[in-house]
């Protein structure tokens, strides 16, 4: 690496916690094997955000491949990131809460890498920062196939009664957050592997923060489809999710 280079390099095990000069907002990126599309989306976003306000790039990179790392290391020497590189697979959640642990700046802009959202939709939720805690995008018209539509369906559905949230999409990877709700959230996350947004979202509601949903486009993956919610695959998913479901239910039961 050049020694004026913008990119902060973290290895999985280390931690630095170094603001980017005058950051507001962090972008918050997990990626895992999205070679084919990872610099196109992350230039979006610099593009549409970067721009315009002071803005941290926090990549989660969760061991990768397919040479997702070669073009992140590439793409880091260009625009300024902060990049975790992880050596083995540690799950999305895994590497979610990598990326959060990093975020220095007061907000967080949270989208999945794999080019389902606009970036433009960002100013939709960046109104809206100072008077909400979390603004999750609401895909109005999801792009996906239609067994992962029907079977989101009724899951949102179940946790919108059992938990009486007052949101649509509690599972949304399109959303901005305050520093101060992923500080007290974030840890305790750990029932729903397949889920993290929504248990990430019931436990923000359960502690009393100010969460709204705005519309936002959502688009067909960019390469192709996702390889974790195959067919084959929905029936250890279901039965995972189930049982994180209920256990989540109760502790939060019990807990008053």
């Amino acid at each position: 690496m050049n020694k004026g280079s913008t990119m902060q390099h973290l290895e999985e095990n280390q931690v630095k916690h170094e603001r980017q000069s005058g950051a507001e907002i962090s972008l918050l990126l997990p990626v895992h094997n999205e070679a084919e599309t990872i610099e196109k989306t992350i230039l979006e976003f610099y593009n549409e955000v970067g721009t315009k306000i002071p803005l941290e790039i926090i990549v989660a990179e969760d061991g990768s491949t397919d040479g997702t790392k070669e073009i992140l290391l590439r793409l880091g020497e260009k625009i300024p990131m902060k990049l975790i590189l992880g050596e083995h697979r540690k799950g999305y959640m895994g590497g979610v809460k990598d990326g959060l642990r990093q975020v220095t700046t007061d907000y967080v802009f949270f989208v999945d890498s794999d080019g389902q959202h606009t970036a433009s939709d960002f100013w939709k939720l960046y109104k809206n920062k100072d008077s909400h805690d979390m603004i999750i995008g609401r895909k109005i018209k999801r792009s996906d196939p239609p067994h992962r539509i029907f079977l989101s369906k009724i899951f949102h559905l179940i946790i919108c009664h059992i938990f009486r949230l007052s949101v649509h999409d509690p599972d949304s990877a399109y959303r901005l957050i305050k520093k101060e709700l992923i500080n007290s959230v974030t840890e305790d996350v750990k029932l729903l592997p397949y889920s993290f947004w929504t248990e990430f979202t019931v436990r923000a509601f359960r502690k009393g923060f100010d969460v709204v949903e705005v519309p936002v486009i959502h688009k067909r993956r960019l390469n192709g489809d996702t390889h974790l919610y195959q067919l084959h695959r929905l029936s250890g998913i279901i039965i995972s999710q189930l049982i994180g479901l209920s256990k989540l239910w109760k502790e939060l039961k019990n807990a008053g």
